[in-house]
């Protein structure tokens, strides 16, 4: 498989394991009074997910300067 597309599919599931985490983490919350209960979830989930992406694109944009 070339890098690119391993690349390419890792940043996919990084997507699809954010979205699934985030949404555990939210129906938790919703049982444990709702956001009140969970005030720091949406800023965890922006810095989590803010680092995976800028991870892997940079592994990316690595890959295309040596090409």
């Amino acid at each position: 498989m070339p890098e690119r597309r391993f690349l390419l599919w890792l940043l996919t599931g990084i997507f699809t394991f954010q979205a699934c985490t985030f949404g555990v983490g939210l129906f938790y919350c919703s049982k444990a009074n709702g956001l009140e209960g969970c005030p720091e979830i949406g800023k965890r989930y922006e810095a989590t997910f803010a680092v995976m992406i800028a991870t892997t694109l940079a592994l990316i944009t690595g890959t295309n300067s040596r090409e």
